[in-house]
């Protein structure tokens, strides 16, 4: 996989969620929640990556996103799945339909 790309979707005062990139290709997602010494990653893939490819990706992580944030951090906790997206939904959305339907 060649050197992933991150496009930050939320940011809070303690975490954010990022979408990944591999070329033009999503690969998956990854939340990140900042405590007082550690630093908690889920991450979601959407492919099948090797475990070198995965560890890479992890060190790119670390070093973009989450040494930039707080680089006197202990420790970086990754918890890996594999996911596959099954929809999107939104308050709004749902309200959208309701109104599209008729009595």
């Amino acid at each position: 996989m060649e050197a992933a790309r991150f496009e930050r979707n939320v940011r809070t005062e303690s975490s954010e969620i990022f979408t990944i990139y591999g070329g033009a290709r999503r690969v998956g997602r990854v939340d990140i929640h900042y405590g007082r010494f550690e630093v908690h990653g889920t991450l979601l893939l959407e492919v099948d990556l090797t475990d070198d490819e995965l560890q890479q990706l992890i060190d790119q992580l670390d070093e973009e996103l989450v040494q930039t944030h707080d680089p006197e951090r202990e420790d970086f906790l990754v918890t890996v799945f594999k996911s596959e997206e099954l929809g999107f939904y939104s308050d709004e959305f749902e309200s959208d339909d309701d109104e599209d339907e008729e009595p």
